[in-house]
């Protein structure tokens, strides 16, 4: 059971980090470099499925924990770690059922809106970037205990 459990960490881990990343660092600029103001609809397509991925992985590392509580021991970064990847998960559930429609709706709105869409754009980015820095460090932790 403990390796399908480290199995399962390591799969929703990688999966979660390289979808973030890849969309940060690659799709989002590739998209808007190459397409301009049109990526915005792509963007609009991909997003939605992008934080259901995000919802999904944090639910099941926050599930992998809880089972290492109830298999084994609920000391260490069990507790933290269940906090850290509920808190990620519902944040993703934000992201995706709050924040991308009233984003889309600010944009759809036109120039009147722009303010409002600027602030919710970054407000996307920080918790963003937020996901990102908190797998990271939680990546960094895995390799310090030893996988």
């Amino acid at each position: 059971m403990g390796n399908f459990l480290n199995f399962l960490e390591l799969l929703s881990l990688t999966l979660w980090m390289g979808s973030v990343m890849f969309l940060s660092f690659v799709v989002a600029p590739t998209l808007f470099g190459v397409l301009g103001d049109t990526a915005g609809k792509a963007v609009r397509a991909i997003f939605p499925k992008y934080y259901l991925l995000g919802a999904v992985c944090g639910i099941v590392l926050a599930g992998v924990q809880i089972s290492r509580g109830v298999l084994w021991y609920w000391g260490g970064m069990i507790k933290p770690s269940i906090v850290l990847f509920s808190l990620l998960a519902l944040i993703q559930i934000y992201a995706r059922q709050v924040l991308t429609p009233a984003i889309n709706a600010s944009r759809d709105a036109g120039a009147g809106q722009k303010a409002r869409f600027d602030a919710l754009h970054r407000r996307s980015v920080m918790l963003n970037g937020f996901t990102m820095f908190f797998l990271l460090l939680y990546l960094v932790w895995m390799a310090l205990r030893g996988y």
